[in-house]
């Protein structure tokens, strides 16, 4: 982790309401608990070297093969797993985004980036067309075949909730398929817009998903990646054993059973998300960028976003997240997930009172 997260609430004392990490915080989690501690016995014995078990199940659950799914420790090691390979490929990243696909590709890929640079920079939807456009039919991208460039996309998109359009996507995954799209679908729980999926039948997409953030249970590391066998067969090669722990198999194997008690009042989520958008850009001196999802990237003038955090958590017990470490923003951009209507209220009375 070379530039740091979120969700550092351990640096704080007596935070009472959590909108720095990307989850919703609101689930009832006693069943998993009870659950949990009945078979904490399973922590005497090894888990499995691959969670192959929890592999058929989740294939199971999106009509795949297992070949088609690797389940890992959190979507982060996955990220980790396909930088390592396809060490010998050249990465592009969309930015601003979350900072591990930078810090794995700069561990396992040299070079990181193709003549052209790392890194894109947009955090406005309508540039997304030409941006991939100019991007696909440059001519310093390498030639070769599939697997010696790959192009990371988090779409959703951490920080700005943004998605970028299906057909755009598409049509640049089938007018260019000696490229690897590596899509993070972590955050699809959160939004209304429609995503590839891991049902695609594109052969040049690895998919990942995150049960850490569509169950909040960011403790427990468990994700997974879909795609083609043959490039997920590279990535097995990279495994280590024993990765998962026991624990997150069992959590996950009880959650994917009991997926309708997490299911999210999505319209409700996203009309609060557009209450909250409205409000803060209404708060003189807050700007709030567009979002697909749950996710607000704001950003302030007349102070830093370091400063802000550090007030609300000392004086209010309220934890947001310092965006300033992202690639392309600066020390004004902060970062919120909407929570209740209650708790978000709570947030805009402070800052209304703050500022004036």
């Amino acid at each position: 982790m070379l530039t740091g997260h979120g969700d550092d609430i351990y640096k704080y004392k007596d935070i009472r309401i959590n909108f720095s990490s990307n989850v919703y915080n609101h689930f009832c989690h006693d069943g998993l608990y009870a659950n949990l501690a009945s078979r904490m016995d399973c922590i005497r014995n090894y888990p499995q070297p691959t969670p192959s078990e929890l592999e058929k199940e989740i294939a199971t659950l999106h009509n795949l093969s297992p070949e088609n799914v690797i389940v890992t420790n959190g979507a982060t090691e996955a990220i980790y797993l396909i930088a390592q390979a396809f060490a010998q490929a050249s990465s592009l990243i969309l930015q601003p985004t979350f900072t591990e696909y930078e810090d794995a590709c700069k561990q396992y890929q040299k070079p990181p980036s193709p003549p052209r640079g790392s890194l894109l920079y947009t955090t406005d939807p309508s540039k997304w067309d030409t941006l991939l456009k100019e991007l696909l039919l440059s001519k310093e991208l390498p030639l070769g075949g599939l697997g010696g460039f790959l192009l990371w996309l988090c779409n959703p998109n951490n920080p700005t909730g943004q998605v970028i359009p299906k057909d755009i996507l598409e049509s640049a995954i089938v007018s260019h398929p000696n490229i690897i799209f590596v899509i993070d679908e972590s955050y699809a729980p959160f939004t209304k817009e429609p995503l590839i999926g891991c049902r695609n039948q594109f052969p040049n997409v690895i998919l990942l998903h995150s049960m850490t953030k569509e169950f909040a249970i960011p403790g427990l590391r468990i994700g997974y990646i879909t795609g083609s066998a043959s490039l997920l067969s590279r990535i097995r090669k990279c495994r280590m054993p024993w990765a998962v722990n026991q624990l997150a198999i069992e959590a996950a194997h009880y959650l994917l059973a009991h997926r309708n008690d997490y299911a999210l009042d999505l319209p409700a989520l996203m009309a609060e998300r557009e209450r909250m958008a409205r409000e803060l850009s209404a708060i003189d001196g807050i700007t709030v960028y567009p979002s697909d999802t749950h996710i607000l990237l704001c950003r302030i003038e007349g102070t830093t976003a370091s400063e802000l955090k550090d007030f609300l958590a000392n004086n209010h017990g309220i934890l947001i997240r310092d965006a300033s470490n992202f690639q392309g923003l600066d020390e004004h951009h902060f970062r919120i997930a909407v929570q209740t209507f209650e708790e978000n209220t709570h947030l805009l009375n402070i800052l209304k009172e703050w500022k004036h």
